[in-house]
C-alpha cells in the first residue's frame, strides 16, 4: 500500500507542476473576408467552444495579425443578437453597434490582444479601412491552457495527504 501512496502523491506532484506550466496551441485562421468601411465581418463558427468549465482550466487566447484591420471577439449571446447573415448583420450594421467583449475597432494599430476564454464561446469579427471586394485577413491565435486554482490545490492536497499516510505506515 505505501507505494502505492507515494507514487500517487509524485504523480499529484507532477500534475500540479504541468497545470502550472500550462499547454500552448497554436493555429491560424485564413481567408477571413473584410466587410466594407464601417461594417463588422462575422465568422459563421465560433472560434472557441469549451466543454470544461472555468473552475477547472483557465485558458488564454492570444490573437495576432499583419493586415491594416482590426480584430475582434463576441459572445455567443452578441452573435444571437446580431443575427449575421453571410457575415453581414442588419442588426449590427456599424462598429459602434457591436458590443464586443476582446478587441474590436481599437485593436486596429495594436494588431494583437489576449482575452480569458475559459467556459464561454466566443465568435471572431473583424472590419478596417474597406479595401474593396475580396479583401481578406489572416488570424494567428494561439490558447494557453493551465489548471485553475481549485485543481492545483485539491492536487497539492491530495499528494500531501497520500505522502502523510505513506510515512505514517511502518
Amino acid at each position: 500500500m505505501k507505494p502505492i501512496l507515494v507514487l500517487v502523491s509524485v504523480i499529484c506532484g507532477i500534475l500540479m507542476i504541468g497545470g502550472l506550466v500550462g499547454y500552448t496551441y497554436e493555429d491560424q485562421i485564413t481567408d477571413i473576408t473584410v466587410p466594407p468601411a464601417n461594417q463588422v465581418g462575422f465568422a459563421e463558427d465560433p472560434l472557441t467552444e469549451s466543454a470544461i468549465p472555468s473552475a477547472l482550466i483557465n485558458a488564454e487566447l492570444t490573437l495576432k495579425w499583419d493586415e491594416d484591420v482590426w480584430v475582434g471577439l463576441i459572445t455567443q449571446d452578441e452573435f444571437e443578437r446580431c443575427a449575421p447573415s453571410n457575415g453581414l448583420s442588419s442588426v449590427c450594421g456599424g462598429e459602434s453597434t457591436v458590443n464586443y467583449a476582446a478587441g474590436g475597432p481599437g485593436s486596429k494599430d495594436a494588431k494583437t490582444f489576449t482575452h480569458e476564454i475559459s467556459g464561454d464561446v466566443f465568435y471572431p469579427v473583424d472590419g478596417g479601412a474597406g479595401f474593396g471586394a475580396g479583401t481578406t485577413v489572416d488570424v494567428k491565435y494561439s490558447v494557453k491552457v493551465t489548471f485553475a486554482w481549485p485543481v492545483t490545490v485539491a492536487l497539492g492536497l491530495l499528494g500531501s495527504g497520500c505522502l502523510t499516510l505513506a510515512q505514517r505506515m511502518h
